[in-house]
């Protein structure tokens, strides 16, 4: 275990120097690790026996990355949370972006109703720009923002820079119990009560998940509904316990991408997404974690950014049905975009 000082240098080392590498924190642990080595390319159907770090996209035709550990450097996680500076930050065609969007989105509702889909995922990418800053003081702002989420740093000279803090796990497979979670569904105040739009959004997504374990999984169960929180965020959760039978790539295949972001039922979504989605996801929404032999801990990679330069990507989202109101629609991902902006301001 290395001091928190060393940890900060190794950061800004590795990007300086094009070493890939994946700094991170799970929400219940007081630890913060960063693991090191040879990054290559790899596919879902590829993982089953590896022993490392994965960062797979949105799109399982393509190619995610897998970080073979040659280090594994940990240290406590006694950052501050407080910051007295903040980081200036100017948004790039905010306007037209959500003129963009609320067309997008209204004309994808009457496609759902057309096409009996029950849900889509729409998604942006809203563009900021950054002042200079170094990445690990980025890093530890996130984490210090967001405790309770799985929050990271990825690096490599395929990806680029990107940092995230998830709350959403993808599933987690340990001593052959497999645990995943159904999570949409979003709003800002506690006391506010679910609409019935966001209740039916729900209840697709859990019975699409458990659906699509059945091949894989005995034993399967799930929790009652639950609120839970996500930093300035709520959402409505049921978690899902099953044996699985399965390989790894497989469940993780059944699984990924989750209705909460592609949509119900899951071919026709991603086909609609892929083709009418004016940009690349990339890796928004696929997912990243451990991976070892037969165990896994993978997060849906959801309140994400990508870091170019002085350019600030952020990558938000929000589930569509019949119900929704374009409008609010967007003033959902703006709420989610906080996540990340918080980081650089106090929004």
């Amino acid at each position: 275990m290395i001091n928190v000082k060393e940890f900060i240098e190794l950061i800004d080392l590795n990007i300086k120097t094009k070493i890939p590498f994946v700094a991170y924190k799970f929400g219940d642990k007081d630890t913060v690790s960063c693991i090191i080595g040879n990054s290559m390319r790899i596919k879902c159907s590829e993982l089953d026996k590896k022993n490392g770090f994965i960062f797979m996209p949105f799109d399982s035709s393509e190619n995610g990355i897998y970080i073979e550990p040659q280090k594994k450097i940990i240290t406590q996680s006694v950052f501050k949370s407080v910051f007295s500076n903040t980081i200036q930050h100017t948004h790039i065609n905010f306007q037209s972006k959500k003129k963009e969007y609320v067309s997008y989105v209204s004309k994808l509702i009457s496609n759902l109703k057309k096409n009996k889909l029950r849900k889509i995922v729409a998604s942006t990418c809203l563009e900021y720009k950054i002042k200079n800053v170094s990445k690990s003081e980025i890093f530890l702002r996130l984490i210090s923002l967001n405790p309770s989420a799985f929050s990271y740093m990825f690096f490599s000279e395929e990806t680029g820079v990107w940092i995230g803090a998830s709350p959403e796990q993808l599933v987690e497979i340990k001593k052959n119990k497999l645990t995943t979670h159904a999570l949409a569904a979003t709003k800002i105040n506690y006391h506010q009560k679910w609409s019935n739009k966001e209740l039916n959004e729900q209840q697709i997504v859990l019975n699409d998940m458990i659906s699509n374990l059945a091949k894989y999984c005995n034993d399967i169960s799930s929790s009652k509904l639950q609120t839970v929180s996500a930093a300035n965020l709520f959402h409505l959760r049921n978690s899902i316990i099953a044996k699985p039978i399965g390989k790894i790539s497989e469940i993780i295949n059944s699984l990924h991408p989750t209705p909460a972001v592609a949509g119900s039922p899951k071919l026709p979504s991603i086909k609609y997404i892929l083709k009418n989605e004016n940009y690349n996801r990339k890796y928004y929404t696929g997912y990243l974690g451990i991976i070892n032999n037969n165990d896994c801990n993978l997060f849906v990679n959801i309140r994400c950014a990508q870091i170019i330069g002085n350019k600030l990507k952020v990558f938000v989202g929000a589930g569509i049905t019949t119900e929704s109101i374009p409008e609010n629609e967007w003033d959902e991902i703006l709420e989610k975009s906080k996540t990340i902006l918080r980081i650089f301001c106090s929004c």
